[in-house]
């Protein structure tokens, strides 16, 4: 039988991180890649392949860009939807609006708070 604290060690157990991608330009926040190649064109260091790395390299998490850039403000709980006609995401923000827009179009605010259930 196992005992109380090998059963709670095995529930506090760590979750298994991600490897820790390789410090390189193609994921470095000041690169920018040029199209017709694999280069990055750097501000500090001029054209480089994109396997290079230089110390002023900050990491790019392109996942935790495209999350926080999806989110607008009819998925925020502060919005108040209004009936329409056409438009299933037009109404008001509660914080700091008091026209009414199409809240599909707007980016979420630094107070934003998701709304609990979808809208539909």
């Amino acid at each position: 039988m196992k005992s109380k604290s090998q059963k709670l060690k095995e529930k506090i157990r760590p979750q298994i991180s991600p490897p820790p991608q390789k410090k390189c330009c193609k994921n470095c926040l000041r690169g920018k890649r040029l199209s017709f190649n694999n280069d990055v064109l750097c501000p500090e260091k001029g054209i480089v392949s994109s396997d290079y790395v230089c110390a002023s390299h900050r990491f790019f998490a392109l996942e935790e860009f495209k999350r926080s850039a999806a989110l607008h403000c009819s998925d925020c709980e502060f919005f108040i939807i209004h009936p329409h006609e056409y438009l299933t995401t037009y109404g008001v923000c509660d914080l700091f609006s008091v026209r009414k827009c199409d809240g599909s179009l707007k980016k979420a605010c630094s107070r934003f708070v998701s709304r609990k259930e979808s809208i539909a």
